[in-house]
């Protein structure tokens, strides 16, 4: 997950607003409030922000350092994934667990992105070995370490980070573990520690915040669950279809062990535990109204155990036939990845004059997948079970090894369409002098502050100025007279092309284009010729 780590622009919008908030708590040396752009910000708890900004403080205000720490969360990540097998089945089991894990298409992307559930997936995975390895053994070092690591996934993304206990205790008083959960939850002393590092923060905060506690519950809580407030709507078959997606190149033995498991689901230990530790936080999520591909990132950990479990049976266990189903999957899966490699040779030869940047990335991917499929089909043929295990652990990561390098984040993929990183811009923008005023236009560009360290006014964008009322007064603009009023020969706009004619009608002046990156335009007001 080091590979290329800081090699591509901050991505718009999470990325960057995450990574600014970080570098404002860092300049300002106050780790205890968050601001975006000048105002309190209480989207989210502050673990995100803190490890964002200590990534800062070891390696310089950069990508690499917003990003650092993601890396660690998924070694940890897959490190609590191999102990969990260990503990739940054998130890190949847990080992093929952790590299189906890391292999899979949806941790490849999710771990490289500055979010929450990077980290709320490591916090979240720690606690449920804690869980389980505390049932089983009723060590004091577990039940401290699942106190602390519930009380950090509290920290990253509040009540959403103990969804996983809503399936792990109903399957432990399923399977006989009442006398442990009293021990677990009964004392005292784990719900002082839960109180003091899970909630301290959110305490101070509303006390120093008159109204935080409301809008947590409120806005960030049950408005996400049951509104579509925050725009993040999706179809209710979102998740039961990102989910094996995600998975590939795992996708059908997903399947086939989920069946099986469903199949030993009163009978079988560990099937009680993984079907309710992923289903009932499934079932929530599908039933909520918002919804985004990281919310269930979690919940890959007790798919892969599951798909890791099915894979010991059929694959690496003596005396499999050669021609059984599953090594007609992996044929399969060989052609599937070949027939994508020729389709990522052909867009990118086809697209080549107009996209140079990524048509190269498609062009060495496909031809690394023509490879892999090769490999993986004659591993299959001969029935080499290691061979085709170690081939398609290489096809996602490979797959990275040559998109990452040539990445930047800001390319043009489609006619007037590039991706969504304005580094570019912002860079050219930190140039100017602290005292330039700079207006940003109708969105914002969430990354601004970690690449100018400088605030910035805002005009026509929605922000939630309740808890800075004085601060937004001089940075939140709305109404075309204020834009008016604040705008004079010395200013400097920011907007999406798009918004172009618009301001000009409001204004009654010409824009010059000073700068200009993707989407966006750095601008000034002139008067109109003849006036």
């Amino acid at each position: 997950m080091l590979f290329h780590c800081g090699t591509a622009g901050l991505f718009e919008t999470s990325e960057g607003r995450y990574a600014s908030v970080a570098r404002q708590m860092l300049d300002s040396g106050n780790w205890m409030t968050p601001r975006h752009n000048g105002l309190r910000h209480f989207t989210k708890p502050p673990v995100t922000y803190w490890l964002g900004a200590a990534g800062m403080k070891l390696f310089g205000i950069n990508e690499f350092g917003a990003r650092f720490f993601l890396s660690v969360a998924a070694g940890a990540t897959a490190l609590a994934t191999w102990y969990l097998g260990k503990l739940l089945f054998c130890k190949v089991t847990g080992l093929i667990a952790a590299l189906v894990l890391i292999s899979s298409l949806y941790f490849q992307t999710q771990f490289r992105g500055l979010t929450t559930d990077p980290f709320l997936a490591a916090f979240e995975t720690i606690m449920a070995l804690a869980f389980f390895a505390y049932l089983n053994k009723q060590k004091k070092r577990w039940y401290t370490t699942f106190w602390l690591s519930a009380a950090a996934a509290m920290l990253t993304k509040g009540p959403p980070g103990l969804l996983a206990l809503a399936g792990l205790i109903p399957a432990a008083l399923l399977t006989g573990y009442k006398p442990q959960l009293k021990k677990l939850f009964g004392a005292s002393v784990g719900w002082v520690i839960f109180v003091v590092f899970g909630l301290g923060w959110y305490l101070l905060a509303a006390i120093m915040n008159p109204g935080l506690l409301s809008y947590f519950l409120i806005e960030e809580t049950v408005k996400r669950v049951a509104s579509d407030t925050h725009h993040r709507a999706a179809p209710f078959y979102y998740f039961l279809v990102l989910l094996p997606a995600g998975l590939f190149p795992w996708s059908g033995y997903l399947l086939l062990a989920l069946k099986e498991q469903v199949a030993k689901f009163r009978h079988s230990r560990s099937a009680t535990f993984m079907l309710l530790w992923t289903g009932v936080p499934l079932l929530i999520f599908t039933l909520s109204r918002s919804k985004l591909a990281g919310y269930t990132l979690p919940l890959l950990v007790p798919l892969a155990l599951l798909t890791a479990h099915k894979l010991r049976q059929t694959i690496l266990q003596a005396g499999e036939a050669d021609n059984t189903s599953s090594f007609r999957y992996f044929k399969a899966l060989a052609i599937f990845t070949g027939l994508a490699g020729i389709a990522l040779l052909f867009t990118g030869y086809q697209h080549h004059a107009e996209f140079k940047g990524l048509a190269q990335i498609a062009i060495f991917s496909g031809v690394f997948w023509l490879f892999a499929a090769a490999f993986l089909g004659w591993f299959a043929v001969k029935g080499h079970r290691v061979g085709i295990i170690s081939v398609s652990c290489l096809i996602v990561p490979g797959l990275m090894f040559f998109v990452l390098p040539g990445l930047k984040g800001n390319e043009a993929y489609a006619n007037n369409r590039y991706l969504s990183s304005q580094w570019l811009l912002l860079k050219r923008i930190a140039t100017l002098p602290a005292s330039q005023k700079i207006i940003c236009i109708d969105k914002m560009i969430e990354g601004w502050y970690f690449y100018t360290g400088r605030n910035v006014i805002t005009w026509d964008v929605e922000r939630n100025t309740g808890f800075d009322k004085q601060a937004a007064s001089a940075l939140v603009l709305n109404g075309d007279e204020a834009l008016r009023g604040a705008v004079d020969t010395d200013t400097m706009l920011v907007l999406p092309e798009k918004q172009h004619a618009r301001v000009e009608a409001i204004l009654d002046c010409e824009l010059k284009t000073i700068t200009a990156e993707g989407d966006w335009r750095v601008v000034i007001p002139l008067r109109k010729t003849g006036r």
